[in-house]
Formats: structure tokens, C-alpha cells, sequence
């Protein structure tokens, strides 16, 4: 019995929930691009993320950068933006082979990767436009990946700047390349620990200013009603309040209920 070829088409994209994204939202989103691949009636696919490895935990880096090597074609889901698919799509695009870029209706396009085409899906996943961005990727799948292999100077990236020298890998042992790789690997992954470090330093930044604001609101409505209050918590539930404050772009998502408490008990103790 003859046995099926299957080519190896890696995706990349986030896994973990983020900011306007769950988790399931991601596992649904690689269902789609899995699906995608059945439709390709012309070949077999096998299609899996490339940061997926066997258990080998010790060599996880150079699981990821093999699985980028080795894929037949690369799908990367550059949705929200999320700087660990910034960092697996650079190294694809340093080995210049078929990939394809993807993103949601609410992400904006990345200007470095302009010369790749993007394929656009609706973020809430309407099933009907779904169903063509499946049939849509599915072809642009198959065309890129026989394009690549028809075509000697097919180029995803690189090509478009110039002649460039791409890196191979050994598979058999870590080469000097691999090595190289690897170096470079951590290096980034040092970089993209601290781009993190200053997002969490501006979101508490922000934090402080909304809590500033809060607290001169609270202070004001404190005043202003004084002889009508009750209790901070039974406060902290009047529709009017919070009305109030909503009214005045408080976010109350962002607003722990004993910090706002808190700020109640602070106001109701000044003298008005």
C-alpha cells in the first residue's frame, strides 16, 4: 500500500489569551487554518504550530527554529500583534521560504511586512465570511507553495531588497549556524523581556492617572450629596453613582469594588 506524502505546513500564531482575544478564540482561528489545508485537494497537509515539540523541553529553541526550517509553507496569524509571532515570523522570513500572512479585520497592517500579501479575516468569526477566507487561503496555499517549488528564484521577503545568502541548518547535529541561530535567539527573547517590562511599566503608569481621577470624582459626587449618602458600600451599588462616574469616562471594568470603597470612605471623612 502506497503511503500518503504529507507536506508540512507550520503555523504561526498566538495561543494564549490577550487582550481583546481568548484562548478559545486562538483555538478556533487554528481550526479554520487546519481546515483550510483539507480543502487543497492537490496535496496532503500536515498542519501544526511550529512552537509545538515532543517533550523535548531542553532543546525547545531549536525544536522551533527546525519546525520553521522544515515546513513546506508557513500560515502566520499576525492578529494583536503578539510580539513571540513577531519574533517566529522574523526567523521564517530569514530563511526566505513560502509564507503566508494572515490577520483579523481589527489589526492594522504591519508596515515591514508590507511586501507580503495579507489575507484578512472578520475577528468575531462570522461563519459566512469564514467560509470564504477558507477557500481564499486554502487557494493562496496552494499557488504560493508550487510557485516556490517552480520556480528557482522564488523569493518571500529577502528578494524584495536585494541579493542575500540564506542560512541553512544541519539536521543532523547543531552547526555553526544553528549555534549562531540560538545566540541570536536569546538575545531577542532578552529584548522582548524588557519591551515587556515597559508595557506593564505604562499600563500601571495609566493605572495611577485613572486612580487620580477616580478619587477626584468620588471626592466631588461625595460633596455635592452629602446630606443623601449612605454607607461606602451601599454607595458603591447606587445606580445614580455609578451612572455618575461612567458618565464622566471612568472605566468601572478597570475599578477593583475595595478600591472604590476605599475612596468613598477617604471623601466621606473630609469636612464639606
Amino acid at each position: 500500500m502506497e503511503q500518503t506524502e504529507y507536506r508540512k505546513c507550520g503555523i504561526i500564531m498566538p495561543i494564549a489569551a490577550m487582550p481583546g482575544y481568548t484562548s478559545e478564540h486562538w483555538s478556533e482561528v487554528k481550526s479554520i487554518i487546519v481546515e483550510s489545508t483539507k480543502l487543497i485537494k492537490e496535496h496532503q497537509f500536515s498542519a501544526e504550530i511550529v512552537s509545538n515539540s515532543d517533550g523535548e523541553i531542553d532543546v525547545i529553541h531549536k525544536r522551533i527554529i527546525q519546525n520553521l526550517y522544515n515546513a513546506d509553507i508557513v500560515v502566520c496569524d499576525i492578529s494583536g500583534r503578539n510580539p513571540n509571532v513577531l519574533f517566529e515570523l522574523g526567523m521564517r522570513l530569514t530563511f526566505d521560504k513560502p509564507t503566508i500572512l494572515i490577520k483579523d479585520d481589527d489589526t492594522d497592517f504591519i508596515f515591514d511586512t508590507g511586501v507580503i500579501e495579507h489575507i484578512t479575516y472578520p475577528k468575531d468569526l462570522r461563519f459566512g465570511k469564514v467560509v470564504e477566507f477558507k477557500h481564499e487561503l486554502a487557494k493562496r496555499i496552494k499557488l504560493t507553495l508550487e510557485k516556490s517549488e517552480q520556480d528557482p528564484k522564488f523569493s518571500t521577503f529577502l528578494g524584495n531588497f536585494g541579493e542575500f545568502k540564506i542560512p541553512s541548518l544541519e539536521q543532523t547535529t547543531v552547526s555553526d549556524v544553528n549555534q549562531l541561530i540560538l545566540d541570536e535567539l536569546g538575545a531577542l527573547r532578552s529584548e522582548l523581556s524588557h519591551v515587556k517590562k515597559e508595557i506593564a511599566t505604562t499600563k500601571n503608569s495609566e493605572y495611577i492617572v485613572h486612580s487620580k481621577t477616580l478619587k477626584q470624582l468620588v471626592s466631588k459626587y461625595i460633596s455635592e450629596n452629602a446630606e443623601y449618602l449612605e454607607t461606602a458600600e451601599v454607595i458603591a451599588r447606587q445606580p445614580e453613582f455609578l451612572d455618575y462616574l461612567t458618565s464622566n469616562n471612568v472605566d468601572l471594568r478597570k475599578t477593583p469594588r475595595n478600591i472604590l470603597i476605599s475612596y468613598i470612605e477617604s471623601a466621606q471623612e473630609l469636612p464639606f
